[in-house]
């Protein structure tokens, strides 16, 4: 008969032979083939169950209405086999909150991409810009070039053109809606641009689409960087999640939790383990470059016309 002790016995064999082979691939010096591999289709389909990406858009664990069908079948059963009614709840918090928990990456990755896109848009729009055509019509013709993660923050700053904003504020709404210090240099150049109307744009652009792929550099080394200690926070949340599903079902370890005051405990300990998931979340947020252009007047951009 499978008992407690042996089943940890068996996962602490597995863990130090796992750690062996880690240890023993670290010290040959092995890394891992850069040799891009096909998956396979049944490869392909469980990862779409449980990855949410651009490419798996209909995950079924990215829905919210299914992470919550299953929290509450999930919370029911631990509640009807403990007869605890707070690791009941706690288990329904988990797994609403799963792709909280193990996505430690944020937002600073996304924002890289999209400064990446609009380092691929200034370049563009050099290229595109030549004598006796307008910044306007430049960057209308951009937008049929304009790379898929700004290609609707472009189609709006044309809306608001061909709406009759005043370009000034057009480009500083554009510069609000990405929020990036590195995006309000292109847009005050543009608007700089407008109010002298001077020769030497597409160089200026050239040169400005120079300094963000320094940036989009500098950025990538950081988040890199970042990502080590990410991936140990998440090994780490997997750890305990494991070790707290294990000791709800190992009987006279945790009868101390049967009492009221035992309920009340744990339930400290589930909020104190979210309160140190959230302050290890914000040491690893580093405060963004602060803009210096001022926010676009929304109510007053457009031009008006005089009535006769």
């Amino acid at each position: 008969m499978l008992t407690l002790n042996s089943l940890l016995a068996g996962l602490a064999g597995l863990a130090a032979v796992g750690g062996l082979v880690v240890a023993a691939a670290g010290g040959i010096g092995w890394a891992p083939s850069t040799t891009v591999r096909r998956r396979s289709r049944l490869e392909r389909k469980l990862r779409g169950l449980f990855v949410k990406d651009a490419r798996t858009p209909t995950s079924w664990w990215a829905q919210g209405r299914v992470r919550l069908a299953g929290g509450a079948l999930a919370g029911l059963g631990v509640w009807l086999f403990t007869g605890w009614l707070s690791g009941g709840l706690i288990t329904v918090a988990v797994v609403i909150g799963l792709p909280w928990l193990l996505n430690t990456s944020g937002s600073g990755k996304s924002q890289i991409d999209k400064l990446e896109a609009i380092e691929e848009w200034v370049r563009r729009m050099s290229d595109i810009h030549t004598v006796g055509v307008s910044l306007e019509a430049t960057i209308q013709r951009s937008l049929e070039t304009a790379p898929r993660a700004i290609r609707e923050d472009v189609r709006l700053l044309v809306s608001r053109q061909q709406a009759g904003w005043v370009p000034q504020d057009a480009y500083r709404a554009f510069a609000d809606d990405l929020n990036d210090a590195m995006v309000d240099e292109v847009a005050a150049l543009l608007i700089l641009h407008v109010e002298d109307r001077g020769s030497g744009l597409s160089r200026a652009l050239r040169e400005l689409a120079e300094a963000l792929q320094h940036e989009v550099l500098a950025r990538r080394e950081v988040e890199a960087d970042r990502q080590k200690p990410r991936t140990n926070d998440r090994w780490v949340t997997i750890f305990c999640l494991a070790i707290f599903g294990i000791t709800a079902f190992s009987g006279t370890y945790v009868e101390p939790y049967n009492t009221f005051a035992g309920q009340v405990v744990l339930v400290f300990v589930g909020a104190a383990f979210v309160l140190v998931k959230v302050w290890m979340r914000r040491m690893a947020i580093i405060e963004p470059a602060p803009r210096f252009l001022s926010p676009a007047d929304r109510s007053g951009g457009q031009i008006t016309e005089e009535a006769p």
